[in-house]
């Protein structure tokens, strides 16, 4: 039993010394002695330039045959001329400093305030101008096209002289063949043909018939082609920090693009005017045709007193004087209606007055030098990226799929066990 208990102690030791032998040892390494061959995570840059390097023949004929069809886009598209006229329409302006204060912090940053009523009729001029009676008006005013050389209507340019640029009519072209193809047979078996007439397309139309629209009216497709292209062109912006609205147009021809900025703006303002101002010229003619009348009435009563005074100095009989007081006071009562009418009148052309906003130009339309559109750096450059692009991408695919069809053969079919 004592050599038992004596052995215990010596296990005990050995365990002692062998944890003591555990030793753990740190090694550096210099940076430049690392590899980073084992490292996946690590992309190669100098082994990607040299391997698109090496099929660099394959995104040079990419990027060319991008940069040629940028260049045709550009060559073939149409030259967009944009005018724009600025105005400063009037608006109400806060009574206290209190109010002109948060007005100058809401135009700082941007907040549109709905409860001046003025603001909701400027953010209603574009929906004015894309209105179908607002083109009409507007399509019958004669304006100078450049390559006419001549003054046309708006709606007579559209429908016998304007030409489509080449990449417009090849673009509607591939739609209306490929996509669009059901919509185009549809569209040749139900429209007629137009009636002949003298040569002129708007000879056979009638624009009066559009003035009044109490009456189901039938529009020509022509009017309805040509008021959705002068939507498109002519743009309403309002700048919230300083309340101005710009007026653009845009148009292949630089002197038309001017002039229908300012003859837009006329029409807008006209339009404005009469909306402010319907309620109170209809206030303002009814007060005349009072005031006509009052005024003929108390002529009259005038007369008949003045006409009885001659006849009657000093009348003695009762019934006399009756007639003198009732005279007079007809005259009173007719007096005092045509005074208030006067007054009234002069209140009701006042309040059109005021009525009546005013359209101030802060920066004029001018003919444009240069068109805004097409922008050559913008396709040409998109042009090279997207060649560049498509090239390192065609190689990878490329690459990507030989591997997959590789990889396709040599692997073996898995017999479905069920």
């Amino acid at each position: 039993m004592s050599e038992s208990h004596s052995n215990i102690p010596e296990k005990k030791d050995s365990k002692q010394l062998q944890k003591k032998e555990i030793v753990e040892e740190y090694r550096l390494i210099s940076i430049d002695d690392y590899s980073y061959k084992d490292d996946d995570k690590v992309i190669d840059l100098i082994g990607v330039l040299k391997d698109l390097w090496i099929q660099k023949r394959v995104i040079l004929g990419i990027s060319g045959v991008v940069f040629l069809l940028g260049l045709i886009i550009y060559l073939g598209s149409e030259r967009i001329y944009y005018s724009e006229a600025k105005l400063m329409p009037e608006t109400s302006s806060p009574s206290t400093q209190l109010g002109q204060v948060f007005q100058q912090a809401e135009n700082i940053f941007g907040i549109q305030r709905r409860t001046d009523d003025d603001d909701i009729r400027v953010a209603m001029y574009p929906y004015i101008v894309e209105s179908l009676p607002f083109q009409l008006e507007l399509m019958q005013h004669e304006v100078y096209f450049g390559d006419v050389d001549r003054r046309v209507t708006i709606f007579e340019y559209f429908t016998e002289y304007y030409e489509p640029s080449f990449v417009n009519r090849t673009a509607d072209f591939i739609w209306r063949y490929t996509i669009g193809l059901p919509i185009t047979l549809w569209n040749a078996a139900t429209t007629r043909r137009p009636a002949e007439n003298d040569g002129s397309v708007a000879a056979g139309l009638d624009f009066s018939l559009f003035r009044d629209f109490d009456e189901p009216r039938q529009l020509d497709n022509r009017i309805r082609r040509v008021a959705n292209q002068m939507s498109n062109y002519i743009t309403i912006n309002r700048e919230p920090q300083t309340g101005f609205v710009s007026v653009g147009v845009s148009l292949p021809d630089a002197h038309a693009s001017t002039e229908i900025v300012i003859l837009v703006k006329n029409l807008l303002q006209e339009y404005v005017i009469d909306y402010r101002t319907e309620k109170a010229l209809d206030n303002l003619t009814f007060i005349e045709l009072q005031y006509e009348e009052a005024k003929l009435t108390f002529q009259a009563r005038q007369d008949s007193l003045a006409a009885f005074q001659d006849r009657n100095v000093n009348p003695a009989r009762q019934t006399l004087l009756v007639r003198e007081q009732r005279l007079q006071s007809e005259y009173d009562l007719a007096f005092s209606l045509y005074n208030t009418l006067a007054r009234r009148l002069q209140e009701a052309k006042i309040q059109v007055q005021e009525e009546t906003p005013v359209f101030r130009i802060h920066e004029p339309a001018t003919i444009p030098n240069r068109p805004a559109q097409p922008n050559a750096i913008r396709i040409l450059g998109g042009s090279v990226f997207v060649g560049l692009f498509l090239g390192i991408s065609f190689i990878y695919i490329r690459r990507g799929l030989r591997y997959f069809l590789d990889e396709f053969h040599r692997k073996e079919p898995k017999i479905y066990q069920g």
